[in-house]
């Protein structure tokens, strides 16, 4: 009896590996993605063995998530992702601090003031209003501690999106040939967001020193 358990577990098992797989794969491509995706669940599981949050890119999907204990506490879908460079390694890593051009500032006031100014709160100021999703900026960037920079952003079009093109074709390159007379190397990856909500979101989620995973599957 337990032998046709087994026996009926292990045909589950297998009857739906092959409907995940794809049907003109050969042994070998189906192999190396099983050890991908093994992988795959290994790091993750690593992560999610620790009391604390953390994110996941899939660029392979466009999906961004916020996660704990293998729990999808909030996720996000990009309208499109562009990468340079070289391939992100594929382990734990931290967000090693956020950057913006206009990074959100919380709005105080000094005793014996009657208007809120937007300063840094010092000790004896107090906070009038906790920062919200509304007050995170549009367009910023994300850096890992591996040195990989996400540039976010919402979709940009007419000249702002000509510029961010030529930027990408023709600036990055340029800039990454001079960093390999240097012998470094960089990785950036682009990110934009049909609702410009979703990266303002994203910005409050991921907070410096969050953990997580950038994955890019490659056969």
């Amino acid at each position: 009896m337990i032998t046709q358990i087994r026996r009926a577990s292990f045909l589950v098992i297998l009857v739906a590996t092959a409907a995940v797989l794809p049907l003109r794969s050969s042994p070998q491509e189906n192999a190396a993605r099983l050890r991908r995706d093994n992988r795959l669940l290994e790091e993750e599981f690593a992560l999610a063995k620790a009391p604390s949050f953390y994110f996941m890119f899939n660029l392979a999907d466009r999906t961004i998530a916020l996660k704990s204990k293998g729990i999808v506490l909030r996720s996000w879908t990009a309208k499109g992702i562009r990468y340079w460079g070289k391939p992100v390694k594929f382990r734990a890593l931290t967000l090693a601090r956020k950057t913006a051009l206009t990074p959100p500032k919380r709005k105080v006031i000094k005793p014996g003031e009657s208007e809120t100014v937007p300063t840094p709160a010092k000790p004896g100021e107090f906070v009038l209003e906790a920062l919200e999703v509304k007050d995170m900026p549009l367009t910023y960037s994300l850096e890992l501690d591996d040195g990989t920079r996400i540039d976010i952003s919402p979709v940009k079009k007419g000249l702002a999106g000509f510029v961010d093109d030529f930027r990408w074709s023709i600036g990055l390159p340029l800039a990454s040939l001079k960093q390999s007379f240097r012998k470094k190397t960089t990785t950036t990856i682009g990110i934009n967001f049909a609702d410009p909500k979703d990266g303002q979101a994203l910005y409050w989620a991921l907070t410096e020193g969050l953990k997580g995973l950038v994955w890019l599957p490659q056969d």
